[in-house]
Parts: C-alpha cells; sequence; structure tokens
C-alpha cells in the first residue's frame, strides 16, 4: 500500500505537468478531503498506508482537477470573511478582492452601521451574508438576474443561520425602497480577458458573471446611473470593478451632482479596484 508522502510526491508532480497551479496545495487539500481530516493533519500521516476507498476517491479527485475544474468545486466549498460558502457551477466563485471589499465595508462602517444593504447580482451571496454577518440588524436584500445563482445564495443562507431577502432582478428593476449601501461586484472582464483567463475561469464560471459589453463597463456605468433613486442621502454605493474602470468612471461622473465624494481604493496587490460613490 502507497502511503501519504507518496501519493502527494505524486500528485504534485501529475498536476504540475498538466499545468494546475499550486500543485502541493491542490494535492494536500484533495487528499485531506478524502482522508477527512485537515491538511494540516496529513504533516502527522506521511507514513500512513492508504486505504483503497480513501485512493479510489481521491484518483477520482485528481481527474477532475488535471481538467482544470476548480478547487472550490471539488472541495463543494470556500472560505469568504469567516464563513464555509457551498461553492458551485450555479455562480461564481468568491475571489480574495471581493473579500477585500467587505473588510473595506465593515472596516468602515463598524461605528455607523447601516440600516438597509442591497447586493445586487449576488451569486453565492458572499458579500450579503458578510456583511449581515458583521451588521446582523441591517435589512438585507440582494438580487440575482435568475433563479439558479439565487437557489445557491439561499442555501449559503440557511446554513449560516441568517436572515436575507432574495429577489430575482436584472439589476435595479424590480428593487424598490431605498438603502444606506449598495454594493456589488458586477460582470467586470472584457471578452479578452475572459479567452486570456485560467481554464478554471473560462471554462467553469458562469459566462455571464464574467464579462460586460463597452470594455467591460457597461454593467458599472448602469448600476451607477441608477442607483441614486435607491439611495439614502449620505448613502454609499460600492462596487469592484475591473483593473481600468475606477479612474475612468471617476472622470465620467466627475460633474455627477448625485454624488458628493467619488474615492478610488486599491486591492492588497496596489491596483485599481474599487470604487466608493456617496450620495449627495
Amino acid at each position: 500500500m502507497q502511503s501519504v508522502i507518496e501519493i502527494l510526491n505524486k500528485c504534485e508532480e501529475f498536476f504540475a505537468k498538466k499545468g494546475v497551479p499550486n500543485p502541493k496545495i491542490d494535492a494536500q487539500l484533495l487528499l485531506a478531503k478524502a482522508m477527512k481530516c485537515k491538511r494540516l493533519d496529513l504533516f502527522l500521516r506521511f507514513d500512513e498506508p492508504l486505504k483503497k476507498e480513501v485512493l479510489d476517491e481521491f484518483r477520482e479527485d485528481v481527474k477532475r482537477r488535471a481538467k482544470r475544474e476548480p478547487l472550490q468545486h471539488i472541495l463543494g466549498s470556500v472560505d469568504f470573511c469567516g464563513l464555509n460558502l457551498r461553492c458551485d457551477a450555479r455562480a461564481l466563485i468568491p475571489r480574495p478582492e471581493t473579500e477585500e471589499l467587505c473588510d473595506l465595508l465593515i472596516s468602515r462602517l463598524k461605528n455607523n452601521p447601516p440600516k438597509k444593504i442591497l447586493d445586487l447580482g449576488t451569486g453565492s451571496g458572499a458579500i450579503i451574508l458578510s456583511l449581515k454577518k458583521a451588521f446582523p440588524n441591517a435589512e438585507c436584500t440582494a438580487c440575482d438576474i435568475s433563479e439558479e445563482p439565487l437557489s445557491l445564495a439561499k442555501e449559503n443562507a440557511e446554513l449560516a443561520n441568517l436572515n436575507v431577502k432574495f429577489e430575482v432582478s436584472d439589476w435595479f428593476e424590480n428593487i424598490c425602497g431605498k438603502f444606506d449601501l449598495i454594493v456589488s461586484n458586477p460582470p467586470y472582464l472584457t471578452e479578452a480577458e475572459v479567452l486570456n483567463a485560467e481554464a478554471e475561469v473560462r471554462q467553469f464560471d458562469p459566462p455571464a458573471a464574467l464579462s460586460s459589453p463597452d470594455e467591460g463597463a457597461e454593467d458599472l456605468r448602469n448600476i451607477i446611473k441608477e442607483s441614486p433613486e435607491f439611495l439614502e442621502k449620505n448613502g454609499i454605493l460600492a462596487l469592484e470593478c475591473g483593473i481600468a474602470h475606477p479612474a475612468m468612471l471617476k472622470d465620467e461622473n466627475r460633474e455627477n451632482k448625485n454624488f458628493s465624494n467619488i474615492e478610488i481604493i486599491k486591492d492588497f496587490s496596489g491596483r485599481d479596484r474599487f470604487l466608493i460613490l456617496t450620495r449627495a
């Protein structure tokens, strides 16, 4: 029987040949899944022989990953802002940059918590559930264009035991009322960026959640244009954007009297990523 360390070494080499990013970590996470233990526990069990049923499950998962199916889909979940969220092909995989946006908003608003929050294009529900967890007294609403992603978001809300209202809506189409905070991570890639993306994104993320016309800016522009009607005075619109968008959108809205302030925030890599607009 082959040991844990032998299988890990073989899998890492196999993944590297297949061009899988982070081959060592992926091999460890998949074996930990099959062994029903934590990844760090593997380091204490390197010499342990693997049972047939564990190897069988592991090999099936390795085949899927070698075809560049996202690791999060195979594991079935992803950690996001302290929540363990179910993750599959129904919605975009929550990204670290989006987690940065949530952390930014939670930090800024902790002394003046929003009473009503709207998440446009909620996908897995990652943003709205993180904000509801941070601001438990807030009335939270999230929308998406179809029931498919919303079904995943609802499952995640139930798992997290968080009360959020979900609506089928094409951006603001079916939304009523005003909000203290509107947040969105809309599609913002260009078609060329999608074509050049990693296979995990190109082949497995929902296409509608990735790209937008007009060099990736159409949905961002539509949200900015329509949002004043739904924002309270001094309410905040927070957007995750493509790298080229924040400066362009800030310049386009420089004379927009609906907003008293427009701020560009960099992500941890130092790139312009978030646009924060304050309702006049």
